[in-house]
Order: C-alpha cells, then structure tokens, then sequence
C-alpha cells in the first residue's frame, strides 16, 4: 500500500461537503492536478505541473526532477486500477488568491470506499504561476519501531557528540558500530547465497525448518525443562500439555553454549559501568539476539569513560550457572564433536552462534584490559566464569 501510496502522495477525491475556496492558490491547483489523475487523464495533469519541478517522495532513493520524470511518475500512477483514491483529511494553508503558494496536506488511501492499511500520509506542495514547482511525500511506514526508534537517537546523539572531540573513545565507537552493522547485515540480513559459508535463510524469509529448529532450542534453554521433566517435576511444558522437542544434541549444545556466554555478561557489563542505568535493559533483548545488541551496547559504551566498581554479590550465581549448562552442554553432545564443521556450515543459526562465542571472548578480554587483575580471566568463557565465582582479593 505504502508503495501504491507513493506513486499520487496527495489529494484524487475530497472528502464530501469541502469546498474550493480558491482560484489560483496551491490547494486548488493540487486538487486539480490529482483529479485528473484519478481520471487517468496523463496529459490533463502534466498541465498543472512547471518544467523545472521538483518532486522528492521519501519512499524513492532520489527525487523526481523535471517534468520528464514526474510524467513518469505519473504514467506509473495511472496503470493502478480505478477506485485507488487519496482522500484528503486536513489541508494547512493553499487558499490565497495568489499563484504563487503552498499547501500542506495530510490524507490517506482507499480503494472502492475502504481505507488500506498503511495507507496514511503526509505531502508539501509549492506552486509557482498556478503551476508545481516542489513535491515532498512522506509515506506512512508498515514498520513502527515505537520506543525503538528512541533508542536508535539516543544510540547515534552520543556518537555525534564524540565526533566534535577527536579521540580514542570515538574510534572505539566506530569500530564497534561498525562490528554491529556488519553482523545485522552478514549474519541476520544477507540474502541466502551471497556468502558461501552461509547456509540458510535470513531473517526476514526464515523459513518452517529453520523457524522450527529456533523455537526447539528455545524449550530446552539451559536443559531446565528437560531436567524437570526427567525428574518427575513440574515444568512449563509438562503443566501445558507442550512435548519437549527432540533436538540434535550437538546443536543444542552450540545454543546453550552461547547463551550461557551471553548470560555471565550481566554481572560483567554491571561491574564494568556501575554508572549506568539501562544496563539491564540491553542484557535482556542480548539473551535473544546476542552480539545484534551488545555490539551497539559496546559502541556507546566506548563514548562514556567510566571504571569498574564492585562486581555483584549475586555474580558467582550466573558463573556457577553458565559453568554447569556447560557441562551439561559438553556432555550430551560428547563423542559427536566430528560433526562440528559440517554443522556450522550447513546451518546459518549455528555458524551466527559460534560467531557469537567468538565475539564474546574478545569483548571479555577488552573489558578486563582496562583494569588490573590475574591473567587467567582473559581465558575465554572460563575465565569468565571463574572470576564472576572467585571473591574479589582485598589488596592493601
């Protein structure tokens, strides 16, 4: 819809009861224009527009510029079929007398008399001589990114801000930022074949299969429910009727280690900026996404000095915890380790997975190399481990 919106962005019908008030001013030749669009009348509407016009729709990489082009634009407009009308809903200004005008416009979509989704919009126009000189359409989005979008600003402003004070901690940021868009666009956004040692769809065409194997490990998180229901408890699953899935231990085993890994960052990103208040708000969505989120965590992070403070008392719980998934982890996938390669290139879950643990231990170690400590803390995961159950040593 956003798409057929974008081909008119403006007025074909009014809304009944609207009155034309204007002679020459921008609202009437806008209306004029659109109408004889909605007619499927190309050349009737090219008579309102100037030669030099210039038309930018948001949803197009470029703006229309010229006549030529907006014709095109139009031509394009008109082999939609008949009924597709933009109905206006409030107009700012464009009743003067005057040809020289502008009108802003807010409308939306409906074809035969109901209203499409998405189908909402808002445009600017100018006019020159009673003709259009300047178009700006700005379609309603199918994606409401909500606080989402909050996020996004508050994740750049910093970054802005640092780039006026040249320095390590805006290199830092790049490189991070950096890291971050290259793993949402390899790992989670590539089309399926432009990277070999990809195998699988993305993100946004996950298939059954895939989608499947996803939600299977997700039952058999950290082998709770399993272990519950092998013992005889109640569980989650068993108290809604929910069969544990079968999952391919080797796999499995790759899932839980990641998030494992992810896991231990709490208590280490908390000790690691004890300033900070929304660190638990990016962990949470990290324990499902992973690196898609700790990478711009770590970015914005490098912008705001700080030092570590007092590691959680509650820190040797989350080592204790990610050291038993995972030998439980080794455990069940023992003896089936061969099939490790041909695993992670045959699946683009677990080869983004391995990525993660990857990712992981050079974040453990760049965390741990802006303070002193021993040297085995930078051992990946099990340093980790160890130094969240091992007590702080009080030096004199």
């Amino acid at each position: 819809v956003a798409a057929g919106a974008s081909c008119f962005c403006g007025l074909l019908l009014d809304k009944p009861g609207q009155s034309r008030t204007a002679l020459h001013g921008a609202r009437q030749v806008i209306e004029d224009m659109y109408a004889a669009v909605n007619a499927r009348d190309l050349e009737k509407a090219m008579t309102y527009v100037a030669d030099d016009v210039v038309y930018e729709d948001f949803t197009f990489q470029e703006a229309f510029e010229g006549k030529d082009k907006v014709r095109e634009l139009f031509a394009e407009a008109m082999e939609l079929p008949k009924g597709l009308d933009f109905v206006i809903d409030s107009t700012a200004g464009g009743d003067s007398w005057s040809e020289d005008d502008g009108v802003g416009m807010t409308w939306h979509v409906e074809f035969d008399g109901v209203a499409l989704p998405n189908g909402r919009g808002v445009s600017l126009y100018r006019t020159q001589g009673a003709k259009l000189v300047y178009a700006r359409d700005i379609v309603e989005s199918p994606l409401k990114l909500g606080g989402a979008a909050l996020a996004i600003v508050g994740f750049i402003a910093p970054i802005i801000r640092a780039s006026r004070e040249p320095g390590q901690a805006l290199s830092a940021a790049a490189a991070f930022a950096a890291a971050a868009a290259a793993y949402w666009y390899v790992l989670l956004l590539s089309p399926q074949g432009q990277f070999d040692f990809l195998v699988g769809p993305p993100a946004w065409a996950i298939d059954e299969k895939t989608m499947k194997n996803v939600v299977d490990e997700s039952l058999n998180f950290f082998y709770i429910w399993p272990a519950l229901n092998g013992l005889g408890l109640p569980s989650p699953t068993s108290l809604l009727g929910i069969a544990i899935p079968e999952v391919d231990p080797l796999r499995l085993a790759v899932f839980n280690l990641a998030e494992a890994y992810a896991f231990m960052f709490l208590p280490l990103m908390l000790w690691d900026r004890p300033q900070r208040k929304d660190v638990a708000k990016w962990w949470s969505p990290a324990m499902f996404l992973t690196n898609a989120v700790l990478l711009p965590y770590f970015s914005t992070r490098a912008l705001e000095p700080g030092a570590p403070g007092s590691k959680p008392s509650w820190a040797p719980v989350f080592g204790l915890t990610a050291l038993a998934v995972a030998v439980l982890a080794f455990w069940q996938a023992w003896g089936l380790f061969g099939g490790f390669g041909e695993l992670i290139f045959s699946d683009r879950v677990a080869f983004a997975f391995i990525v993660d643990c990857t990712l992981f231990a050079l974040l453990q170690g760049y965390v741990f190399s802006a303070s002193e400590g021993p040297v085995w803390r930078f051992i990946p995961f099990l340093g980790l481990a160890a130094w969240l159950i091992v007590p702080d040593v009080q030096r004199p």
